[in-house]
């Protein structure tokens, strides 16, 4: 086993900082979403990117300020998964239904983005739930983390145009959210409305 020496200790010390600054402030480019622009301003506040959170379902609430009908969803699988369903729902929690639910599979290579297999059209002022679900991460959980970017409650509610964020969460499918995972992180799920 090869040693470090002290005077290359500093230099390595060094190259991993650089290294983990630049992984943590990373900003996506996507559509130029309304979602998009959210989360890299977080980013620009110095809100860190990571990528973690094992759990099945990354979530958040959200509302519009005008009706918008979704266009595309984006998101980036983990590596061990490219080849598996992710399953999106978009939920009124209004009344617990269900406006969208479909089964799509995303690049591990950067975030790429998938159509709707039916119209949806969201109304303004409802909260609705954005659910990405994992429930296929046999044998190990660590395959369920996503890209997020972490905050805290102080962060929230998040705008940009039409679109306000108004909490995030993750948890186990079938299970209630958490309130300790409670506006934790944005999970980087992008929403493309036309």
């Amino acid at each position: 086993m090869k040693r470090i020496t002290p005077t290359l200790f500093p230099i390595l010390a060094f190259a991993l900082s650089i290294s983990l600054t630049a992984c943590n402030k990373s900003q996506f480019s996507g559509n130029n979403s309304e979602f998009e622009q959210i989360h890299n301003q977080l980013i620009d506040n110095g809100n860190e990117a990571d990528e973690t959170m094992d759990t099945e379902v990354h979530s958040y609430n959200f509302t519009l300020s005008e009706n918008k009908t979704l266009s595309s969803i984006g998101y980036e699988s983990n590596p061990d998964l490219s080849n598996v369903d992710y399953l999106i729902e978009i939920i009124n929690t209004s009344d617990s239904s269900v406006v969208y639910s479909g089964n799509h599979q995303f690049s591990d290579n950067g975030i790429s983005y998938v159509s709707p297999n039916t119209a949806v059209n969201l109304q303004s002022n409802v909260v609705y739930q954005l659910n990405r679900v994992q429930t296929n991460w046999n044998p190990y959980i660590d395959q369920t983390i996503g890209h997020l970017v972490r905050t805290t409650d102080a962060d929230y509610p998040l705008n940009s145009g039409a679109l306000t964020i108004t909490e995030s969460n993750f948890f186990d499918y079938g299970e209630a959210p958490q309130n300790w995972t409670q506006n934790f992180a944005l999970p980087r799920i992008d929403l493309v409305f036309e």
